[in-house]
């Protein structure tokens, strides 16, 4: 019998921190146990080089992998009278160059706000040329709107992610990639139509249960753009996700994490026994956090910093468990670390 619980693994050569975060399923639903491998002093923010992206790529050892991104849109100028720009179309380059030298991915899932302006032809050339490459490398990309997809004309905006993602509409669907199930869902309720909500809400329900029925799933990725979680100071949690889509993940056995973006950080939170993590850190304007008491959550991820640098997540299933990676930019916006691991196993 394979051991339940989840294993959380943290990497940060520069921070000197190392945490392995062990949670039993013979323990109360919220108890962790710290081990502190090792506490240096904190010299950088962000992290240390680590090998770059364009390296030669060393010999392949798993697949298949999933790759999620979220919010590689630039920022706009009204955006950054507010937040402080950090070479962010710089970063974006960076990831999806990642992306392409990545071993085994096996396709590419976005989580919206794949550009800053979805009605303007001019704002998807970056964002064209980047797809283009991907695909090329014979990667399928996966995306679901963010609420920049529809700006500033909503029918314009719409219109565009269908010419480049013809086969996403309805905006909510579900793919399969070995034993993971990835099922994506339009979080702008605002700019779907009352029918376009319950029929959503239906499927989603129906689809769940199928796929905890199926026994050649293992494991249930549910991704959003808008998070139901967050201590960003710049966006809000999404209470309609919370009460539309949480409960349905939280019946299903087999959903084993809840993926949003919208909030331009990495965050790592376990409510209600279950892991939810926001990762917008694919180029916007990275957003600062609320922290120790001003907090709303609990957020996992050890390095306490008001803000996380741009990243993106690796998932693969590894016998019983899922096992995930944020592989985060180095401050020469060129190389990647893998900062932290999580791997997720056995029925809560």
């Amino acid at each position: 019998m394979p051991r339940r619980g989840v294993y959380a693994y943290v990497h940060e050569p520069a921070w000197g921190i190392a945490v392995n975060i062990l949670r039993n399923s013979h323990n109360l639903p919220h108890a962790k146990h710290l081990l502190l491998v090792g506490l240096l002093p904190v010299f950088h923010l962000f992290g240390s080089p680590g090998s770059s992206a364009t390296e030669e790529r060393k010999p392949e050892s798993r697949r298949p992998v999933l790759a999620f991104v979220s919010d590689t849109q630039e920022p706009l100028w009204i955006e950054t009278l507010v937040l402080q720009r950090d070479r962010n179309e710089e970063a974006t380059a960076a990831i999806f160059s990642a992306l392409v030298h990545e071993q085994g991915v096996a396709a590419l899932f976005h989580l919206g706000d794949v550009t800053a302006m979805g009605s303007c032809t001019t704002g998807w050339e970056r964002i064209d040329a980047y797809l283009s490459r991907i695909e090329d490398a014979g990667i399928p990309v996966f995306p679901v709107p963010g609420n920049h997809d529809y700006y500033i004309f909503p029918r314009q905006g719409k219109r565009a992610f269908l010419n480049r993602f013809p086969r996403r509409e309805p905006s909510w669907y579900v793919t399969r990639t070995g034993a993971i199930a990835v099922v994506l869902l339009n979080s702008n309720f605002f700019r779907l139509s009352n029918h376009e909500r319950a029929e959503q809400q239906r499927w989603f329900e129906t689809e769940v249960s199928a796929l905890d029925r199926d026994s050649t799933v293992k494991s249930v990725v549910v991704g959003t753009h808008h998070p139901p979680y967050t201590n960003s100071t710049i966006v809000d949690p999404s209470t309609e996700v919370q009460d539309a889509f949480v409960p349905v993940f939280l019946r299903c056995s087999k959903c084993k994490v809840f993926l949003g973006g919208h909030a331009h950080a990495f965050e790592h939170f376990h409510e209600h026994g279950k892991d939810f993590l926001v990762i917008g850190g694919g180029g916007g304007l990275l957003h600062p956090l609320l922290r120790t008491e001003q907090a709303r959550w609990k957020d996992l991820f050890p390095a306490n910093t008001e803000r996380r640098m741009f990243h993106y997540l690796l998932c693969e299933q590894r016998g019983e468990f899922l096992h995930l990676a944020v592989k985060m930019l180095n401050p020469d916006y060129r190389s990647f670390d893998t900062v932290y691991e999580i791997a997720i196993g056995g029925n809560w």
